[in-house]
């Protein structure tokens, strides 16, 4: 898992290389529909899940998204095939919920884009259009690169499709060659790791919290600590959260708090809210210095861009999701009851 979680910074660079030309993103998917549906299971339906702001914010194209076992277990079968693009994304392409959910889509003559690390695939083969992520085989349990990766080609998707739009600013595109190096620079500047691991690994249960983009974030820690850590961590979008979820702090004894890039005042007046009714301990995962009266501040390194910050987050997360096993002297590669389709 070590090795998967450092090869990361790479495999973004190869991904740049392949797909970004001229300061132009060279991928074959269809542009001319009105809408998205993204389908997936596991830490591949948190990657949807960013995809779905993605799609929304950057290239204002309504999206949806299902878990595939939901999908082909759903008794609806009037839905759009002429105006929607499907994407579905299974690292191994071999998911049988997944393969199931291309199969209901294909015989309704549905158009299908699949991401996948495997090229020999049966997603990769039946699908209408395919990226393949190229991330090497991942023989951790636990997805780290091949979620980045489809983390990223989703980004590059959304921005490929914005690029129609009259409003398209390259604001992004000016810096996407200072994405691996931001990466990089994660794994020797993260302040207070140590004080958030050591708190975290002794617990046996703690909700996680984050606005908008940072959901997607909290579910993926959450996943990450149940896998390899059998901690009981669970994911709440920030201002739901406080719609009741909130009294289990009454006995839960730490929240971990994401409030990285642009900070709205509903995030701050949010996380003052919670401080005020809750004496629970508070971890705050941020890329800046902010006195909001929390008990750990765990600042992680500023980035030029937005995707960036994303990715650089999501390999904190998994460095600390590790980190916490390893004191706990779990299997972090080969964990309890779990097993992964990897070729």
């Amino acid at each position: 898992m070590d090795d998967e979680i450092k090869s990361q910074v790479g495999i973004i660079k190869n991904l740049i290389d392949e797909f970004f030309i001229n300061y132009c993103i060279k991928i074959d998917i269809p542009l001319k529909f009105k809408q998205i549906k993204i389908i997936a299971s596991g830490s591949s339906f948190n990657a949807a899940y960013f995809g779905k702001y993605f799609f929304e914010n950057t290239a204002q194209t309504e999206t949806s998204i299902d878990y595939a076992s939901e999908f082909i277990n759903s008794k609806f079968s009037d839905f759009d095939t002429k105006d929607t693009l499907y994407i579905l994304i299974s690292q191994s392409g071999n998911s049988k919920d997944t393969v199931l959910a291309m199969e209901k889509l294909k015989n309704k003559g549905a158009v299908t884009l699949c991401i996948t690390n495997n090229k020999e695939s049966i997603m990769y083969q039946k699908c209408d259009y395919k990226i393949f992520i190229n991330a090497g085989i991942e023989k951790a349990i636990a997805a780290t690169k091949t979620f980045s990766a489809s983390v990223f080609i989703l980004w590059l998707l959304a921005l490929k499709k914005a690029q129609n739009n009259p409003d398209f600013s390259n604001d992004e595109i000016k810096n996407i060659y200072s994405i691996p190096p931001s990466l990089n620079n994660i794994f020797e500047n993260i302040e207070n790791f140590d004080m958030a691991q050591k708190i975290l690994s002794k617990q046996k249960d703690f909700s996680i919290i984050g606005l908008g983009e940072l959901y997607p974030l909290c579910r993926e820690m959450a996943l990450k600590i149940k896998e390899i850590n059998y901690i009981n961590a669970t994911a709440y979008p920030m201002g739901e959260f406080i719609h009741g979820h909130y009294a289990i702090l009454n006995k839960s004894k730490v929240l971990v708090i994401f409030l990285i890039g642009e900070k709205s005042e509903f995030e701050l007046n949010t996380i003052q809210k919670i401080l005020n009714s809750y004496k629970t301990k508070t971890i705050l995962v941020s890329d800046e210095y902010l006195d909001l009266n929390c008990d750990t501040l765990v600042k992680i390194p500023s980035c030029q861009s937005k995707i960036a910050l994303l990715l650089t987050t999501i390999i904190f997360i998994q460095l600390l999701a590790m980190k916490i096993a390893i004191k706990l002297k779990r299997d972090v590669d080969k964990p309890k009851g779990l097993q992964k389709i990897v070729k």
